[in-house]
């Protein structure tokens, strides 16, 4: 109940400036979609939310255990895996590098495995010229030298910039070339910790003193369903952290958000967040994942940023959400934001269901329509 209060009383104070017809509709959206979400968490073994307005949280949310119902409870402090949403975390490391001066986007690195020359922009869009995702690689136990071998040995399908393939491999080169600037990762992360204050952005090796939510998925036996715990994702971490394996807690990836979408302005400029929230490149993957669509899915405009997806609805191409989900076994995470209506979400569970990003879609398929409608 407390939470309720404090969304209404915050959220109709910062909504006085606006017309009372739109401050109601948006009041009656946000409350409808938190009671949505109240009624459906029991669908997950364990997560955590924040919806934010204007760069303040209205919502928050933590449920579940860490790994079984004798473990301890999900609070805001405990990390999760990020799975793919570890691109957004990372692309906001260099974008302090690019604010200081210490990192040119379009600066080319010669790679001995590519056969072209590739700017940072390449990596981050995923424009490098390869279509070579490393996933099966990757899951099957292969390292990162092993891993980089076996691109060395595929071909470019086009010169960079000129087309996409998204690619945890080809992503994760932000690593070497770092590297080849006497930098790294490790660092990368490191400052944007403690740039924001939090101890809760990390890859591996994690502290074992901070608490972790396993990742889990559904198992039946004799029709009788439960959550089989699974260990900690044991290659992604290890051989892309840049690209899926940065683990963040609730509290740490609100600082995250703060950040991206201009509510840090002391540490950021609105200018290099525009570098990396603008779309570079359009893309057609999100066609096929199987999700309801808030509108006819031939509506969808898909684009990739650095780091960032863009979609918009052909209809209403202002009431763009740039967001990144993320998704390995046991895992699923989604970070959103809606610059019209300066509203954001973050879904993270520790469970293999679609509950985060099709909460996510919801959410901002919400806001697609200027009416209120009880169905979210």
């Amino acid at each position: 109940m407390r939470i309720f209060i404090l969304f209404l009383v915050f959220f109709t104070q910062q909504l006085l400036a606006t017309p009372e017809s739109v401050r109601a509709i948006k009041a009656h959206k946000i409350e409808s979609f938190i009671k949505n979400l109240n009624e459906h968490k029991n669908e997950v073994h364990g997560g955590a939310i924040a919806i934010l307005y204007k760069g303040h949280v209205i919502y928050k949310s933590t449920f579940g255990y860490q790994k079984d119902k004798f473990s301890e409870e999900i609070t805001p402090k405990t990390l999760f895996p990020l799975a793919s949403v570890s691109k957004a975390v990372s692309a906001s490391a260099l974008a302090l590098m690019v604010e200081d001066g210490t990192l040119n986007l379009d600066e080319p690195y010669k790679f001995s495995y590519l056969q072209n020359p590739v700017t940072m922009k390449n990596i981050l869009s995923h424009t490098t010229g390869y279509r070579f995702s490393g996933n099966n690689e990757i899951e099957v136990g292969f390292n990162r030298t092993k891993l980089l071998k076996t691109l060395e040995a595929q071909k470019p399908v086009c010169n960079p910039g000129n087309c996409y393939s998204y690619s945890n491999t080809t992503f994760s080169l932000i690593e070497e070339a770092l590297n080849s600037k006497n930098l790294n990762l490790d660092a990368a992360i490191r400052k944007l910790r403690e740039m924001l204050h939090t101890k809760e952005i990390q890859i591996e090796p994690i502290d074992p003193d901070t608490p972790v939510a396993y990742p889990h998925v559904v198992r039946s036996v004799k029709r009788r369903f439960f959550f089989k715990l699974l260990p900690m994702p044991p290659y992604y971490p290890k051989v892309v952290p840049a690209a899926a394996g940065v683990f963040a807690s609730l509290d740490g990836m609100i600082e995250v958000f703060k950040l991206n979408f201009g509510y840090r302005p002391d540490l950021i400029s609105n200018e290099t967040l525009k570098l990396f929230h603008t779309a570079v490149t359009p893309n057609y993957d999100l066609m096929r994942w199987n999700i309801p669509w808030p509108f006819p899915k031939k509506k969808l405009k898909s684009y990739y940023g650095l780091g960032w997806r863009i979609i918009q609805n052909s209809d209403k191409p202002e009431k763009v959400l740039i967001f990144h989900s993320g998704h390995i076994s046991g895992v699923r995470s989604f970070i959103g934001y809606l610059p019209e209506e300066e509203l954001g979400m973050i879904f993270l569970t520790n469970q293999d269901n679609d509950f985060s990003v099709k909460r996510g879609f919801e959410f901002w398929g919400m806001f697609l329509n200027d009416g209120y409608s009880k169905k979210v």
